[in-house]
């Protein structure tokens, strides 16, 4: 790993600084997915296996864990209205793609929200305007909710963002059955591995649990003083067991792809360049996580949560 002045980030002096930084959130402990409500079941009834699991499973979790250094296209839920019964067949789907420069955190953020609310990934699958106009506009009104008083050319702070994530359904009728909501810590160069100011490994075990993460991504000083601030969000959708070891799966909004990374090279580069190639493809073509938005516990939620 590169040491000196000139692997420094805007992170790191932030940690130093005691911003944004400490002990993490204690983590959720494993789940099963969010309830599907009845209504949107009935509505996919007619719907072929596809475009019903594009609906029920956005991030592509139940699908196969791509190999590492051959991103998936992620496609956006979309179907055809039929009948008064509901949605009968499925397009063919568009990328889920950030609409432009400055909105990957919302892209983000919106696939965020589609996972955990199967009926929100149906309203955008039916939008008579089309899902790709759909998710364009969510983009739109997502950033501009998460930003605030932050210029718009700088994309989405993350505290904007953690003010902003969602994950599960927006209504619910019992304590605990609201979303999950999110923290921001930032990752810092010399962060331990494990342990309680360990952030990525704190990101890793909420994926692993069913719920996802996203990453803010960067680079340091070696690349000029514009690079050592965080400059791209991803998702990090899951964490799954293979042959060769666990593998993280992290949704990519700029080639609107998922692409998988084996865990021990998300959390360093390492030496194997093919892994090292896939990590920064994951990345938004970043070499640093930087900061993460974290799952954190509501008072009286009910909700059951790991320490």
């Amino acid at each position: 790993m590169a040491t000196g002045i000139g692997a420094a980030r805007l992170t790191d002096l932030l940690g130093a600084a005691g911003v944004f930084s400490g002990q993490v959130p204690r983590q959720p402990v494993a789940a099963g997915p969010p309830a599907v409500p009845a209504t949107v079941l009935a509505a996919l009834a007619a719907a072929g296996p596809e475009a019903r699991a594009r609906v029920l499973d956005p991030l592509g979790r139940d699908g196969d864990v791509p190999r590492p250094g051959r991103p998936a296209p992620l496609l956006l839920p979309e179907l055809v209205p039929g009948l008064p019964g509901g949605p009968t067949a499925g397009r063919p789907g568009s990328p889920a793609r950030q609409v432009d420069a400055t909105t990957c955190g919302a892209a983000v953020l919106v696939m965020l929200r589609l996972a955990g609310d199967a009926a929100s990934a149906l309203a955008l699958a039916v939008d008579p305007r089309g899902a790709w106009e759909a998710f364009a506009r969510r983009q739109r009104e997502v950033h501009a909710r998460a930003r605030r008083l932050w210029p718009g050319r700088l994309g989405t702070p993350p505290w904007g963002a953690a003010r902003e994530a969602r994950y599960g359904p927006l209504r619910g009728k019992r304590p605990g059955a609201g979303p999950v909501r999110y923290t921001h810590r930032v990752v810092r160069r010399s962060e331990p591995p494990e342990g309680p100011r360990s952030v990525l490994a704190a990101a890793l075990a909420s994926a692993g649990a069913g719920i996802p993460v996203p990453l803010y991504t960067g680079g340091d000083l070696r690349g000029g003083v514009s690079t050592a601030v965080p400059r791209h969000v991803v998702l990090l959708t899951a964490v799954r067991p293979t042959d060769a070891g666990p593998v993280a799966t992290v949704y990519e909004p700029s080639s609107g792809a998922l692409h998988a990374v084996p865990v021990d090279a998300l959390r360093a580069p390492g030496t194997d360049d093919a892994d090292r190639v896939a990590r920064r493809r994951a990345l938004g073509g970043w070499p640093h996580v930087v900061w993460a938005l974290l799952p954190r516990e509501e008072r009286g939620s009910g909700t059951a949560w790991g320490t």
